[in-house]
């Protein structure tokens, strides 16, 4: 049955003779025989899925027509046991793409999939293309001087490393966080990376005062 499908595809199968004396030294292998025959033959060269499904043909005619274990069938067609397994349980590789859709998600921005986090229904909110913040302008020390300077004017006071920090802000909770979500600012770790230092931006954004 599977050198009739495998005929009806315009591949001829390799010669018995030659898949018992080259499989022994391990010079050939009937995976790359059908690869390698496709484009001398004129038969289009197969894409994955039609490449997995003639070798799950040829796994289950191995296992049920000669009777081969996993392990023979693996030798024979150049691959690992478990990909052999694979093969057998799931010959287009529909149940793998379905079991890794259930543990994707759906982007809030674009509706592309997302990828998976720490197991099934945590996926990312959003695809990498519109995460928050991925398309946002990058923080030059000017950004960061009217910033600060926006800060004083809203709050009355410099801002602090504190102030800015996501960290200390949901551990105080209250006014700190609300003031951290009323705008957009910096994080510590880029005003430091920009200036050096917090001092050197406070100094740039208001002088000496």
């Amino acid at each position: 049955m599977l050198r009739q499908d495998v005929a009806n595809s315009g591949v001829t199968c390799p010669p018995r003779h030659h898949e018992e004396t080259s499989f022994l030294d391990g010079r050939f292998s009937a995976l790359g025989w059908l690869s390698s025959t496709s484009g001398r033959l004129g038969v289009p060269m197969l894409d994955r899925v039609t490449e997995r499904r003639r070798a799950a043909q040829l796994a289950r005619h191995y296992r049920d027509q000669e009777g081969l274990a996993i392990a023979q069938i693996a030798r024979r067609l150049g691959r690992a046991e478990a990909t052999i397994k694979s093969y057998l349980y799931d010959p287009t590789g529909d149940k793998a793409r379905e079991v890794k859709a259930r543990y994707r998600g759906v982007c809030r921005g674009c509706g592309a999939p997302t990828a998976p986090r720490n197991g099934k229904g945590d996926a990312y909110a959003f695809c990498k293309r519109c995460h928050p913040g991925a398309m946002a302008p990058e923080w030059t020390p000017e950004r960061v001087r009217d910033a600060m300077r926006t800060w004083r004017a809203r709050y009355g006071a410099a801002p602090s490393s504190y102030d800015w920090s996501r960290t200390h802000a949901r551990r105080r909770g209250g006014e700190a966080l609300n003031r951290l979500h009323a705008g957009e600012w910096p994080a510590p770790s880029t005003v430091i990376d920009r200036y050096g230092s917090w001092a050197a931006a406070l100094a740039d954004a208001f002088g000496d005062a």
